[in-house]
């Protein structure tokens, strides 16, 4: 998540993979972690993790300061943000080199990619736009306002709508797909940080920073639920596309949120600040990237911890990318 006012200085030029190891890891296991986010160690390298071992990786050099990451549907590539130079970076998870990048707008935040992998759309915090770019080709469209200070993108399964979340607004903007066309935006709370669209697409779910609390979305009638209070401040929030549960990172917790009926289930303890998070394992694992820079297995239907991994800083964002038709939605799209 981006929290509003960082400035940010600097750039640094793409690099190859930092470790041979980090192609390693089987299809569906390599979690990459960006564990850094401010002007003071802006950072530009990404952390990988073989989940399945729960071993590190090395790590993979991108551009000054990753914030946000996406995996194109085949999980080939891996997209990120590289909000210190304003510059959306492309990189081969097999072998964890950047091969290509495209300049977007000021201080790229979230990004996210459509189903079928022909499109991937930037929200950039600085500069109030979403960015379009065309893949594979790395082409830059024309951008699209929307409101203030976006920091979160998601894409429904069906391609026909993109949500961004405008954290200083307190609106979310449905974005028409593939006209990328503005529509009226919605109210979902003080401090929206993350959303996440149910596999049905007619559903979302907006995380709320300050209000604890995450906002079901209608999406045919574009109309916001009663809110619906989560344990911490919600970061993060991801959904296995085969089911209707979401998870929700904030505090030391991850709270479970059923999309069809609207509750929360009782919040499971990671034993440190759980910032964002990731599905592995056919949507039954949470990595959770803990403040105290580790990653940390999380078992979904008992609770119970697992491994932790050291990956350092504070971990931020995690991605998995996994074979088509298996994954998970990432909220922020990160």
């Amino acid at each position: 998540m981006a929290l509003a006012g960082w400035l940010l200085a600097g750039a640094a030029l793409l690099a190859g993979c930092g470790a041979a190891g980090a192609s390693a890891a089987s299809p569906g296991t390599a979690a990459y972690v960006a564990t850094v986010a401010g002007l003071a160690d802006p950072g530009s390298t990404l952390t990988v993790v073989d989940t399945a071992s729960a071993t590190g990786l090395g790590t993979i050099t991108t551009g000054s300061l990753p914030a946000a990451m996406a995996a194109t549907p085949d999980g080939a590539h891996l997209l990120v943000t590289d909000k210190g130079i304003n510059r959306l970076s492309e990189i081969s998870t097999a072998t964890g080199k950047a091969i290509g990048g495209a300049t977007v707008g000021l201080e790229p935040d979230a990004v996210a990619v459509t189903p079928d992998g022909s499109l991937a759309l930037v929200a950039n915090f600085g500069d109030n736009t979403v960015t379009p770019v065309a893949l594979p080709s790395m082409k830059v469209g024309t951008p699209v306002p929307v409101g203030h200070q976006p920091v979160a993108v998601t894409i429904a399964p069906n391609g026909k709508l993109a949500l961004v979340a405008n954290y200083q607004d307190g609106t979310i903007t449905p974005l028409d797909l593939p006209a990328m066309a503005p529509l009226a935006p919605v109210a979902a709370g003080p401090e929206p940080d993350a959303v996440v669209i149910g596999p049905d697409s007619t559903t979302a779910l907006v995380a709320d920073f300050e209000s604890g609390a995450v906002t079901p979305v209608d999406l045919v009638r574009l109309t916001a639920e009663p809110p619906i209070p989560v344990a911490g401040n919600p970061t993060d929030i991801a959904i296995w596309r085969s089911s209707t549960v979401a998870y929700v990172s904030g505090g030391d917790n991850v709270t479970p949120v059923d999309l069809i009926r609207h509750r929360a289930g009782a919040p499971l303890s990671v034993g440190t600040t759980a910032q964002a998070l990731a599905l592995s394992d056919h949507g039954r694992t949470a990595w959770v990237g803990g403040g105290n820079g580790t990653l940390v297995s999380l078992k979904l239907a008992s609770g119970a911890v697992g491994a932790r991994v050291a990956v350092g800083g504070q971990p931020t964002v995690v991605v998995i990318p996994v074979p088509p038709n298996t994954g998970t939605s990432s909220g922020v799209g990160r």
